[in-house]
């Protein structure tokens, strides 16, 4: 099936790894413009060469602290002046870790805000006027389950993806008519670099694993696969949602 995305621009913050990459690899082999943005110039032209080799394609490659507004500033400068434009904003980057909520501390608390939130409205801040200009745009917002639903020892993390989730519907009702569509993916448990010390816990996993209906753990193309679905117009007609990639543990 033609996506018909070529030729579109893309941004995707955290591109160097996991999901970020992944997506930024389906993108390319659609034929879409991508830039990758990450805050370590090594891993983010590891993840160049290797979306070069996989699919022909060169992206740009972009340092950037998203919780500071300068970065995102002079980031979103550097991609319209690189690809003329941005159609499909992919907010992927992101923080996890967590502790009983008794014993979070209140730089912990503000650090997990900072990135998974509030450096995202900064980020989409910037970038809705450029898609006004243009009169079309799509937002991707790489959530979680844990913004639909709440677990222990992570009261921070399930706070700011359903925080997420919330600002990405408001997007969705305010710029639907200027031609933005926003929605969030929810990935459950993916198998990333974020997530390997977690998985290494071999009980905890066997554990989890009998809340995957499915029967395994995610994989960041499955993530991908979702995003390209939203980031083509197949999807013209969906805004606003909330999309379990889940393998079915939000089922129960």
């Amino acid at each position: 099936m033609d996506l018909e995305l070529e030729g579109k621009r893309a941004l995707i913050t955290g591109g160097s790894k996991g999901i970020g990459k992944s997506i930024a690899i389906q993108l390319c082999q659609e034929g879409v413009n991508v830039a990758i943005a990450a805050r370590t110039k090594e891993t983010l032209d590891q993840a160049a060469k290797e979306i070069e080799e996989l699919t022909g394609k060169k992206v740009e490659t972009i340092v950037v602290d998203t919780t500071k507004k300068t970065s995102v500033d002079n980031m979103v400068e550097k991609v319209i002046e690189e690809l003329g434009g941005i159609d499909i904003l992919v907010n992927n980057a992101g923080l996890f870790n967590g502790s009983p909520l008794h014993e979070i501390s209140d730089s912990q608390w503000d650090e997990i805000m900072d990135i998974n939130i509030r450096s995202v409205f900064q980020l989409t801040r910037r970038v809705l006027p450029v898609m006004l200009s243009q009169k079309y745009g799509n937002i991707i917002h790489i959530s979680s389950i844990l913004g639909l639903i709440a677990v222990p020892q992570v009261a921070a993390y399930n706070v700011s993806k359903g925080a997420l989730n919330q600002f990405s519907r408001s997007i969705a009702v305010e710029y639907g008519s200027s031609g933005i569509r926003s929605n969030s993916i929810c990935p459950g448990l993916i198998a990333t670099d974020m997530t390997a010390d977690l998985m290494k816990d071999a009980d905890l996993m066997k554990e989890w694993s009998k809340e995957y209906p499915i029967g395994r753990f995610g994989k960041p193309e499955d993530v991908a696969n979702a995003c390209l679905y939203l980031a083509s117009d197949e999807s013209s007609f969906v805004t606003g949602i909330t999309l379990p990639v889940d393998g079915g543990f939000t089922a129960h």
